[in-house]
């Protein structure tokens, strides 16, 4: 009996540390996501207007649909950056936006 004692105390001691990585938080990473124009219409769709084709950034999104006749976009409405980037990465936590090329919303997510 005194020989398995050594022999159980090793094999609780490396069960403890394996279950101690399991219990070791995950170390958070940020990432950039950029949404063009068409994106943003995806959006713009689903919560601002359903009309809505297409969405800008700049400073805050702002939703268009083709207009008849081809004579331009027509303006919809606008959104909110947060919003729009909650809409694209539910599970992630935003952090931030920014303004990207071609009129991009750039989100900053914790994932």
């Amino acid at each position: 009996m005194i020989r398995r004692v050594p022999a159980l105390l090793t094999a609780m001691l490396a069960g403890l540390g394996a279950l101690s990585v399991f219990a070791a938080p995950a170390q958070a990473t940020d990432v950039e996501v950029p949404y063009g124009p068409t994106s943003l219409g995806d959006y713009c769709s689903a919560r601002v207007n359903s009309s809505s084709t297409i969405g800008f950034y700049n400073g805050g999104v702002s939703c268009y649909r083709w207009s008849t006749g081809g004579s331009g976009m027509t303006y919809t409405g606008s959104g909110s950056a947060s919003a729009a980037c909650a809409y694209f990465n539910p599970t992630y936590t935003y952090l931030g936006s920014a303004q990207g090329a071609s009129q991009a919303l750039i989100c900053r997510y914790s994932v």
